[in-house]
């Protein structure tokens, strides 16, 4: 028969296995993110958690099950270029293109240099739609995200 001592040891040395193993890394490092909308993976989350997935698979796949459950395994919206203020209180400006010149490399290129930010258009990124006047972007905008 064990000791209570040693008893007592042995029980909070599994308790502390258990807990450190059926908890993810995303939800450790960064408790802040839960909650939060998907979006794209931190890879650094994902490799911290197959590497427990690695060496212990069921510990591995219930670290990933509950970062993605809490939504800590996603970059949050401002680390990749979506800020969640409302959208309509941003100031638009209007640029014109003439039609002979619209490509995905010139809007590319206009857009960077009117936003301060780099700017790559790849096809099946993005979507084209004419508006008649910038009022009419965030109506547009809106139909196109209900549609997507």
């Amino acid at each position: 028969m064990l000791s209570p001592s040693r008893r007592r040891f042995l029980l909070s040395g599994i308790n502390l296995a258990l807990t450190g193993s059926l908890t993810g890394c995303g939800t450790i490092l960064y408790p802040e993110r839960r909650g939060q909308p998907a979006g794209p993976l931190d890879w650094k989350i994902v490799g911290l958690n197959s590497i427990g997935l690695l060496f212990f698979f069921v510990p591995g796949v219930i670290a990933f099950a509950v970062d993605f459950i809490n939504g800590t395994i996603y970059l949050p919206p401002h680390e990749y270029g979506i800020d969640n203020q409302n959208s309509q209180d941003v100031e638009l400006k209007s640029v014109s293109i003439p039609p002979d010149q619209i490509s995905p490399d010139e809007v590319s290129l206009l857009v960077s240099q009117h936003s301060g930010r780099k700017v790559i258009l790849l096809p099946g990124e993005y979507e084209t739609q004419p508006i008649q006047s910038i009022e009419e972007f965030w109506s547009v905008e809106r139909k196109m995200n209900v549609q997507s």
